[in-house]
């Protein structure tokens, strides 16, 4: 398999080799049959040797790829549930289904049947990252021992709106470590962006607050969610109580 090929060389730079590894390895087996069903071809997991900290998405046209720098897998600051995260969000650039970007400039790729891009908009992927990848990631890592959050990082809003709920808190905790992967940036799960878009953000990163608010609406859902999401009607890729923040969707 190319992910295991590209992986072992992958390895031959200092990374947290234990747990990175059994993570992508995770992604690879859960969405290599949703990969097939939805698009019919396969998905590879790689490791560049870019040395910046960083993940991407790429649907083409024989397969479906997400490449992890090792950059990133080598920083002091990745942990195993912020990886997964990320993880995710690449996968909700693939799976997360509707609002999808708008084709760039100059694009040779695939395009889709109504002439949009095959991604997800960078709010929809993080919105999948939370809503459904991160917590069957958790679930086929730890079964039904799932890992208690860490108690001490988690504040009284986030505590009211996850309950007991680990996946919830593991996943809002994750979404924390996702966006300040590189700076402390002043983001938390315990205050909210009030802004409200004019117009959905399609083809840009939504605010850094805004994006973390996603990932913690996303992640209190606990209706029972797919891997591949509706590919054109954003309303049905929704959780009815827990909906995408209206600072990037309208």
């Amino acid at each position: 398999m190319k992910f295991l090929g590209v992986l072992l060389i992958g390895l031959t730079f200092n990374v947290q080799a234990n747990w990175s590894t059994d993570i992508i390895s995770h992604a690879n087996s859960l969405y290599q049959p949703v990969s097939w069903a939805t698009f019919g071809k396969p998905i590879n997991f790689e490791i560049s040797e870019d040395q910046s900290a960083g993940a991407s998405a790429d649907h083409q046209f024989q397969e479906l790829k997400v490449v992890v720098n090792s950059g990133l897998l080598s920083s002091p600051r990745l942990t195993p549930d912020g990886l997964r995260m990320i993880i995710c969000h690449e996968l909700g650039h693939l799976f997360g289904g509707a609002p999808r970007k708008n084709i760039p400039m100059e694009w040779e790729g695939p395009v889709a049947h109504d002439g949009m891009s095959f991604l997800s908009s960078e709010g929809q992927a993080d919105y999948y990252a939370g809503l459904s990848c991160f917590k069957e990631m958790i679930k086929l890592a730890e079964g039904d021992n799932i890992i208690p959050a860490n108690m001490a990082r988690i504040g009284p809003n986030l505590k009211a709106k996850c309950g007991d709920d680990q996946l919830c808190l593991r996943g809002a905790l994750a979404g924390v470590d996702f966006l300040n992967l590189n700076y402390d940036f002043p983001i938390s799960c315990e205050v909210k962006d009030e802004e409200e878009t004019p117009v959905l953000i399609r083809d840009s990163y939504p605010g850094r607050q805004c994006r973390l608010d996603t990932i913690v609406s996303a992640s209190a859902c606990n209706e029972m969610q797919k891997l591949s999401l509706d590919f054109d009607d954003a309303s049905q890729n929704e959780c009815e109580s827990n909906q995408r923040p209206l600072c990037w969707y309208k």
